[in-house]
């Protein structure tokens, strides 16, 4: 998610993500207030996600949950999936951890922090049953494409932490994304895949609700690691 040391000033990281502003609304403040301690991680150190969700049978880390529509209600419909959320939008996690407390989910954890740190440093190699990532900022100005968060590098970094037979699925409304994502995965060697129909386990986002109501065409690509 992630130019030069110029007078002793450090690199800037280049981000793939845009922090917007906004405390979220009173539900989600208190949301946070009441349901954080029991279900966001703060730890900067290696996480233990096979004792964190012990009664689950499969790992998922989901990249960026949006205001955690869809990221509930899969949690819902398959609570022997353990979701690990990573969300850096304040007012999504508050509206994440709305909806966990009303459909009492035991199944989702939340981290607050930059997905590209997480994986490195927080995720143990060969740990995942699959990594999600539904529209990602696609960054469509040429010379903010190094910003995308679908990079060689990146894609490296997500293959080492799934397991043989562990999943990437991406999903996008952007075609030249779509095309960069394509194009990526297919030239790495370890994952076999592409293009399919959206599965019917996949909700609609919010997002992607807006996207078609202007006409946008979506992509969901999924990619096995073997």
């Amino acid at each position: 998610m992630k130019s030069s040391v110029e007078h002793g000033v450090p690199p800037r990281e280049i981000r793939s993500f845009k922090l917007r502003s906004g405390r979220g609304t009173k539900a989600q403040e208190e949301a946070r207030e009441l349901h954080w301690d029991a279900i966001g991680i703060d730890s900067l150190g290696p996480l233990d996600l096979a004792g964190m969700f012990k009664s689950c049978t499969e790992i998922i880390v989901e990249i960026g949950t949006g205001m955690g529509e869809a990221t509930a209600l899969m949690a819902e419909a398959n609570p022997e999936v353990g979701i690990l959320a990573i969300e850096v939008h304040h007012p999504g996690i508050g509206s994440l951890l709305v909806k966990i407390a009303e459909r009492k989910l035991s199944n989702i954890r939340i981290i607050d922090g930059d997905a590209v740190s997480v994986l490195e440093n927080q995720i143990a190699a060969n740990s995942l049953d699959g990594i999600r990532l539904y529209f990602p900022d696609p960054w469509p100005k040429k010379r903010h494409h190094k910003r995308r968060i679908v990079q060689v590098d990146w894609l490296e970094l997500v293959v080492s932490k799934l397991e043989i037979g562990g999943t990437l699925h991406v999903a996008t409304d952007w075609e030249a994304y779509a095309k960069w994502i394509s194009a990526l995965c297919d030239g790495n060697s370890d994952l076999d895949g592409g293009l399919v129909a959206r599965p019917d386990w996949r909700p609609f986002t919010r997002f992607e609700l807006q996207g078609i109501a202007k006409g946008h065409e979506v992509w969901d690509f999924i990619y096995r690691k073997h």
